[in-house]
């Protein structure tokens, strides 16, 4: 959790500049702006998954209510739509993939819209809320490869944004900048499990230290990645 919040402090700075540039005409009122963390949860838990299987990720905020990391208060979130960008990368450890066809998608509730690379990388837009009555994404990736692969939530974004009034309107996600009623909350997805597999990639890459292998290290300790070993 410790880690977690120094990550959310340090995007802070830069979401304050993004709310006072939505916010740049003087006559607007001064937007409240949250900060949230929410767990993915997934299922199955495994140490080595097989190709074929199917690995879900599943996200629930009851209520519609979340709670502000920095003052402790459930804040309502009744008109939002939330956003989280998949990828993955393959660490170069054998078995390394022979195929380009890595992932496929299956989904039970929320949208998924692939990226054009989606089968080799898992880039895509998994997209929740509004105006769905439950907040709940539950979205399954099929691994077809072997190999040894990151599995990132919002890699280069870190956070989600989003906006939202205290009624139920959903229009107000199709109007940029938002209105001036809204406020503004930024969401730190991570991996809701206490073993993401750091472990098991510890024991492939050994003592190896290089850049990219410790910015690997750095998302599976703060679990905005999850290691997915497939045979």
């Amino acid at each position: 959790m410790n880690q977690n919040l120094r990550l959310i402090a340090a995007t802070l700075f830069l979401l304050a500049l993004w709310g006072c540039k939505i916010d740049d005409d003087s006559s607007q009122p001064q937007r409240n702006i949250y900060n949230f963390q929410k767990g993915v949860s997934l299922d199955p838990f495994k140490k080595e998954y097989n190709v074929g299987d199917i690995f879900w990720m599943e996200v629930t905020i009851p209520g519609k209510t979340m709670e502000d990391l920095v003052t402790g208060e459930d804040i309502l979130i009744s008109n939002a739509t939330f956003n989280i960008i998949l990828s993955s990368e393959v660490l170069s450890e054998a078995p390394t993939p022979q195929s380009s066809i890595r992932f496929d998608a299956v989904q039970q509730s929320g949208e998924l819209v692939k990226g054009e690379d989606f089968e080799n990388n898992a880039d895509a837009s998994l997209r929740f809320g509004c105006p769905e009555d439950d907040y709940n994404m539950r979205i399954g990736l099929q691994l077809k490869e072997e190999g040894n692969y990151l599995l990132f939530l919002n890699k280069e974004e870190v956070v989600t944004l989003v906006f939202f009034t205290d009624d139920s309107d959903c229009t107000i996600q199709n109007i940029f900048p938002p209105p001036a009623e809204a406020d503004l909350g930024n969401v730190l997805f991570t991996f809701d499990v206490e073993d993401n597999n750091l472990d098991v990639f510890e024991s492939l890459v050994g003592t190896a230290q290089n850049p990219v292998i410790e910015s690997y290290r750095k998302a599976l300790e703060n679990k905005t990645a999850f290691f997915l070993p497939v045979r």
